[in-house]
């Protein structure tokens, strides 16, 4: 599903901790705020035997241990995703902060804190009667019950958090994800761009430098479909782009001339340029080869000499190979989820030689005097080597070939260079 801008800005928004803590606090306080209405609803059974002191009791517990506990997890995320920035990739720490788990636990901490402090403030203040004091205390069972399976949760989650294999798992998924979201619309949802195809029309420029983060496909399309137009797109998401750099050509709508020196705002080509977002930092959502990149970064660090980890990098060949299956043959049937094209809009597609040099080359290069990971890298170019899509095969063969000349010049036992050119594809 290609996103809106709209809806992508949305979900970005809703993968930053400080929203769920925010959302848990605020239910907190309502809670805490709705006890005196509700206290003279109480039956009188149901009050007997609690009064202020068994609710301030309970309250004292959560808010005399849920800073400590709050911030002692904060600081213990933060060190881990440290550490696996560290060892695995510097990108690794953008994706493990989104982690909805370990967002929820904090929330769920910082949540009880506030729900004791209020709750505390309120009885100070003499807002609650006997009644409120039974709900307050029914209530704060609850929050602890909620404190109890989060720290549970936290357990399990502290055993994997930072670690190099749940790191490089998380990459996987995102990467996963990207992919197999781009191959079922290998051209954003829209039709292709030829390679060779002449491009005409009104030119508009980006006004900033940074990476394409996201293209909405759709709301080119409806303003190509509206005057009957069409949009001609020269960038994809992962691109670098500067001031000044062609973004689209556009035909057959009323786009104003677009000269990027003089900061003209117009409206009518202002709409359209928005529509492609740049930023300071790459995206996974609509760029596979980013998360190809993360990943090949991580098996290259552990091909360091600080680390000397060939089994990673090895891990890591395997995992981009179950990535690199995703790319489809032309035989392979149409997924049930396959939309039509939409209309008035053109881009280029992802080249099965960029996808493979993205996601092996640098480990080929770091390993060329590792046999092992020079084996493991022919093997998994050895069965792209017959993958059903003719492009992806001969660029499996392309870089295989690469490869085997780094490792003829890495390698110094003649056995080990002939180990590996028996697993490498034939020509």
């Amino acid at each position: 599903m290609i996103l809106t801008q709209t809806l992508w800005h949305l979900r970005e928004l809703t993968r930053q901790i400080w929203i769920r803590v925010a959302l848990l606090s605020a239910l907190a306080i309502f809670a805490a705020a709705l006890t005196p209405v509700l206290g003279p609803l109480v039956p009188d059974a149901v009050r007997f035997g609690i009064d202020e002191t068994a609710a301030q009791a309970l309250l004292e517990i959560l808010t005399n241990s849920m800073l400590v506990v709050a911030t002692f997890s904060l600081t213990v995320m933060v060190t881990a995703h440290n550490f696996a920035a560290s060892q695995a990739s510097p990108r690794a720490h953008r994706l493990l902060r989104q982690d909805g788990r370990t967002q929820s636990i904090l929330a769920t901490f910082i949540g009880a804190f506030v729900f004791a402090l209020f709750s505390r403030i309120v009885i100070s203040v003499g807002l609650y009667g006997d009644g409120g004091f039974s709900i307050i205390y029914l209530v704060t069972i609850f929050v602890i019950g909620l404190v109890i399976v989060a720290l549970i949760r936290w357990v399990q989650q502290l055993s994997e958090l930072g670690s190099m294999e749940a790191t490089t798992a998380r990459i996987e998924e995102a990467a996963h994800h990207a992919m197999k979201t781009r191959m079922d619309s290998p051209y954003l949802g829209c039709t292709r761009l030829p390679e060779d195809a002449e491009l005409t029309g009104q030119e508009i420029f980006s006004t900033k430098s940074g990476y394409v983060q996201h293209i909405d496909a759709n709301a080119l399309s409806e303003a190509a479909d509206a005057s009957g137009g069409r949009v001609d797109l020269v960038v994809l998401p992962g691109d670098w782009v500067a001031k000044g750099d062609l973004l689209m050509r556009v035909s057959g709508l009323p786009v104003v001339t677009d000269v990027p020196t003089t900061g003209d705002d117009s409206a009518e080509y202002t709409d359209l340029r928005e529509n492609v977002l740049i930023d300071d930092l790459q995206s996974f959502d609509q760029d596979p080869l980013f998360g190809f990149q993360v990943m090949s970064e991580i098996a290259q660090r552990a091909l360091s000499p600080s680390l000397n980890d060939p089994r990673t990098a090895i891990d890591v060949i395997h995992r981009q190979s179950r990535l690199l299956a995703l790319w489809p043959a032309p035989s392979d049937p149409v997924p049930d989820n396959t939309r039509s094209p939409l209309p008035g809009v053109r881009t280029r597609e992802i080249s099965a030689e960029a996808a493979i040099s993205t996601a092996l080359d640098a480990i080929a290069r770091d390993g060329a005097k590792m046999v092992e990971v020079q084996m493991a890298l022919q093997r998994v170019l050895a069965r792209l080597a017959e993958h059903g899509d003719p492009e992806m095969a001969k660029a499996a063969r392309t870089a295989s070939a690469r490869a085997i000349k780094l490792s003829d010049a890495g390698l110094s036992l003649e056995q080990d260079r002939v180990r590996v050119r028996e697993i490498a594809p034939k020509a």
